[in-house]
């Protein structure tokens, strides 16, 4: 009896340490795997979050967390599923970069909460977000008075953009900033609603004497004026450039 329960000790203690030595090893892949993938997905996914970003965050840390541990899962099923959920954050993530309408629908699209410091409770019962977390939101950028708030808007990764009233700030009277062109094409809706014509458009391109397909993004802003971003910058030495 003692001999075969001194067997039985042995052989548990061997499966004991196969299994550290497995768990080590599946920890190591699930981290490189995961390290590798989150490169490609790019940084986004370490700041705050977008509505795809946070699924894919969530399903990632949950299959690499049991490649990492649960030895009773076969490491390929664990290893191709966190490939392929990889695959699809790094897919939705390029149609979001390739197409303004997608990206809106995976990402989602900025509300205004407070517009000329009244509230909109509509837009705040659509995005459920309660009266609280919004003077909290408020409180965090030192505004205690919703009547300070020209516009406050809450950002598809959750957090909340204000500006503040011309007479709140010190500064001249301010517009809300409106996006005319992204990604080379004019967003047709937000001209119509600043009242601005398409070939009034096309003339300040004129005098800049450049195409709409050479421009990256235009936005009016605060002020009235319009910004516009090229592609090319013409910058020979960028300060910060990725290898």
């Amino acid at each position: 009896m003692v001999k075969a329960f001194s067997k039985d000790q042995g052989t548990e203690g061997e499966h004991m340490e196969s299994h550290i030595i497995e768990v080590i090893i599946r920890s190591f892949g699930a981290y490189t795997l995961l390290l590798i993938i989150n490169t490609f997905l790019g940084k986004q996914t370490l700041s705050q979050m977008t509505n795809h970003d946070f699924i894919t965050a969530v399903m990632m840390g949950a299959i690499g967390a049991n490649l990492a541990f649960d030895v009773q899962v076969n490491y390929w099923y664990s290893f191709t599923a966190l490939v392929i959920i990889g695959g699809i954050g790094y897919v939705t993530t390029f149609l979001s970069l390739k197409n303004r309408g997608l990206r809106k629908w995976f990402s989602g699209s900025p509300t205004v909460l407070i517009e000329d410091g009244k509230i909109l409770e509509r837009n705040l019962k659509k995005q459920k977000y309660n009266i609280d977390s919004l003077n909290q939101a408020l409180r965090e950028k030192d505004i205690f008075d919703p009547q300070e708030v020209k516009y406050a808007v809450l950002e598809p990764d959750g957090h909340l953009s204000v500006m503040k009233k011309a007479e709140a700030s010190g500064e001249r009277k301010q517009q809300f900033p409106v996006e005319l062109i992204m990604d080379g094409k004019i967003v047709k809706r937000n001209l119509e609603s600043i009242r601005l014509s398409e070939e009034c458009l096309h003339q300040h391109l004129r005098r800049r004497k450049v195409r709409l397909e050479e421009v990256f993004y235009c936005v009016r802003g605060p002020d009235g004026t319009l910004a516009f971003d090229f592609y090319e910058d013409r910058i020979d030495r960028p300060v910060d450039k990725e290898k």
